[in-house]
């Protein structure tokens, strides 16, 4: 890719950053659920319900993120952040019971909750906006090609039966963290504060600005809606559907994850490349179609035998991956194009609040339902919320401009 070759030693290092601290992630991100029910001994409702207070504890975390990313710049925030992240992710060895669960959760969340802000809001300013939808999708590639080959080592060194296989790749993980860090303090001149225009300080309304902007607040509900029952049904619950009623081992979780990093490594630039000029709000109903069929296919695969449940579940990441891969450009962009400059930072909060509460509901649905083996009423839910959500998003096509939409030059 010309831009990719063309962009500067800033952005080629943020990449490179962005690919190790995901694999790291990825080291881990398969495994919590089980870590805790399997190998801690908390019940599946419990360990699931402990993802929801993660994100409940998000929740109150991420407006303070957005207002300190537009005082004080991304950088600074995004720093703070990773260290936190770095300590809680190795305070998950120390794991035992579901009180210090809740207090390793609640660190995590304030250092998740801290990071996609300000990294959103850094990497929307690092580049042009021609550049921008191919930049948030390169980081989404780089972030799913860790993630993947973060599963599959995991998948050979995890042992339910020994848990230190497990406290062994969260220190790992927590080491990636570091090491981001160093990438992203070496971004000089990078995320800086924004110096506001008299009239903007004097008109700054903060929350309330965003809150009043229609567009935005309707297209937040539409992402809500895909992401609770996309991504956040997906990390929750895919794992205990497959090895409690799919009957796959945990050891086959990391070639299933291998097989979406595979699609979207090698197709994504592929499809950044077929996505300029097209209607960003029709591709983001695309999305929500694709990952109703994903989740029908996921769902009929637990009620045949595991070589077929292996089969069917990766036929359904792959496809679920075709809507990552658009996702990954149009989401971050669209509200990167609504986003007034010096409120950058609280709407990408806003963004992440959306992420927030999604994984405060996604687990804890998932994990109930699953607990009283609810599968088909489960896989129904989230097929009808993907649907709803296209619904909403076909609806928001006469409310932005063309240029917002992206299917004229701004």
């Amino acid at each position: 890719m010309n831009e990719l070759r063309t962009a500067s030693p800033q952005v080629k290092r943020f990449l490179a950053g962005a690919l190790l601290n995901s694999l790291g992630g990825g080291l881990t991100l398969p495994i919590l659920i089980i870590y805790l029910n399997q190998v801690r001994g908390i019940s599946l409702t419990s360990a699931s319900l402990i993802l929801s207070w993660m994100a409940i504890t998000g929740l109150a975390f991420s407006p303070m993120i957005g207002y300190l990313v537009d005082q004080y710049g991304p950088r600074r925030i995004m720093l703070a952040a990773i260290l936190i992240e770095a300590i809680s992710t190795a305070s998950w060895a120390f794991v035992t019971d579901i009180q210090s669960a809740l207090i390793v959760g609640a660190l995590s969340s304030l250092g998740a909750s801290a990071i996609w802000p300000p990294q959103t809001t850094m990497m929307a300013r690092m580049v042009d906006e021609d550049f921008r939808p191919k930049f948030f999708g390169l980081q989404f590639m780089m972030l799913n090609l860790g993630l993947g080959l973060g599963g599959v080592f995991s998948s050979f060194i995890v042992n339910v039966n020994d848990p230190a296989s497990f406290t062994r790749l969260y220190f790992l993980d927590a080491i990636t963290f570091l090491v981001f860090f160093a990438f992203i303090y070496s971004l000089h001149g990078v995320g800086g504060k924004i110096e506001k225009t008299q009239e903007q300080v004097d008109n700054d309304g903060g929350y309330r600005e965003v809150l009043t902007d229609r567009s935005f607040i309707r297209l937040a509900f539409a992402k809500l809606l895909m992401i609770t029952f996309g991504y956040a049904s997906l990390d929750a619950g895919l794992p205990a559907l497959l090895t409690l009623f799919g009957d796959l081992s945990v050891r086959t979780l990391g070639p299933i994850w291998a097989v979406n990093t595979g699609v979207i490594v090698i197709g994504q630039i592929f499809v950044l490349n077929r996505l300029t000029g097209r209607s960003r709000i029709r591709l983001m109903a695309t999305v929500a179609i694709l990952w109703s069929v994903s989740w029908v296919i996921i769902g009929i695969s637990v009620a045949l035998n595991p070589t077929a449940t292996f089969i069917l579940a990766a036929l359904g990441i792959g496809i679920f991956a075709l809507g990552e891969m658009i996702w990954s450009s149009v989401g971050p962009t669209l509200t990167n194009e609504l986003a007034p400059e010096h409120l950058r930072g609280r709407y990408n909060s806003v963004d992440g609040l959306i992420w927030v509460f999604a994984g405060a509901v996604g687990p804890a649905v998932s994990g109930v339902m699953l607990q009283h083996k609810l599968v088909g009423s489960w896989i129904g839910m989230i097929v009808a919320g993907q649907l709803l959500a296209c619904v909403f998003a076909l609806r928001l096509k006469g409310v932005l401009t063309p240029a917002q939409d992206g299917t004229s030059a701004g």
